[in-house]
């Protein structure tokens, strides 16, 4: 199956995109959000929507402005309306201690939401791919997360605004093969091609490797973030169902009964310590270590931070804040 027709099977299954939705596209330049552009537009002949299209410039480059004009250029020949936004990620960065990165991401979701508001947009579409999806699965892998779930083909940001990911069943390979059938011009991001970002090492090494393997793999990856997204909806549902009768939250305290909790699968406890962990840095190793303490009745004090200790008294055991 083609890039397009895995793109409307995608959309219009799982009614992503539905008659009179109003969606802002999110356009870098580079090949996928120009494929993403391309699609929408064909899309509107067959669906009735309104589409904008916004770019940033995040004045790390010299040839942001250059790109925001094929962009800017490329959306007016197909009748879309587009805005060019400049955003600070260096400065953003630096004052809130993140990665260029996550500033990045920050800022620009920030933008697109306060867009789609301002605008009476309903939804928000950004051109993730099945490769970008392996590839956040597999750095979550590595990084010891447990979490397969990748990246969410759909995401409430708001009441009124919901994320979507219409390309991310798609291989990249398969996104060229359309850009290049089509004739799209598209930008090309020289920090791609560097391995100082984690994403690149495993985008530029880890990936091929994968697919000398398997040439499926990051087929069979997405089907597993598919699978995970499923399974993690159903119990998170019953999890919290289940955190209600056994957690009590007071000032500067989380009360867990444990006769109740030790009644649970240990998948549903593991999911209760992840959702009312006050400390959430190291996740599973501080899940790990506290379900030991548990199941051992040890009750020394487990520090989780300057701020936070866990420590268990007869039947109860309690996260205490400045302890």
């Amino acid at each position: 199956m083609k890039a397009w027709e895995l793109f409307y099977k995608n959309v219009t299954h799982n009614r992503f995109v539905c008659a009179r939705n109003r969606i802002v596209l999110a356009v870098s330049g580079g090949m996928d959000s120009m494929c993403m552009l391309h699609m929408f537009w064909r899309l509107k002949k067959k669906i009735n929507i309104d589409l904008l299209s916004v770019n940033f410039n995040h004045n790390l480059r010299k040839e942001s402005k250059k790109e925001a004009l094929i962009v800017k250029n490329f959306s007016e020949k197909l009748n879309i309306d587009c805005i060019l936004e400049s955003i600070d990620v260096e400065g953003y960065s630096k004052s809130n201690n993140v990665s260029i990165e996550t500033a990045g991401r920050d800022l620009r979701y920030a933008s697109l939401h306060k867009i789609a508001e301002k605008y009476n947009f309903n939804k928000i579409s950004t051109a993730h791919n099945a490769n970008d999806n392996a590839e956040t699965v597999l750095m979550w892998l590595l990084r010891g997360s447990g979490n397969f779930s990748g990246i969410p083909q759909e995401r409430g940001l708001s009441k009124n605004v919901v994320i979507i990911r219409p390309l991310l069943p798609i291989k990249r390979d398969f996104i060229e093969h359309y850009v290049k059938k089509h004739q799209l011009p598209f930008c090309t991001d020289s920090s791609n091609f560097t391995d100082i970002y984690t994403r690149n090492k495993i985008r530029h090494s880890l990936i091929p490797a994968c697919e000398k393997i398997n040439s499926m793999a990051v087929e069979h990856i997405f089907s597993l973030s598919c699978i995970q997204t499923r399974e993690n909806h159903y119990l998170n549902i019953v999890s919290a169902k289940f955190l209600k009768k056994c957690v009590k939250f007071r000032k500067n305290q989380i009360l867990l009964d444990l006769t109740m909790f030790l009644r649970y699968n240990e998948a549903i406890r593991f999911r209760i310590l992840r959702d009312i962990l006050p400390q959430k840095k190291d996740n599973n190793l501080c899940i790990n270590l506290i379900m030991y303490k548990i199941l051992s009745l040890d009750k020394s004090v487990y520090r989780l931070s300057a701020d936070w200790v866990f420590k268990i008294k007869e039947t109860n055991a309690y996260f205490l804040k400045g302890f």
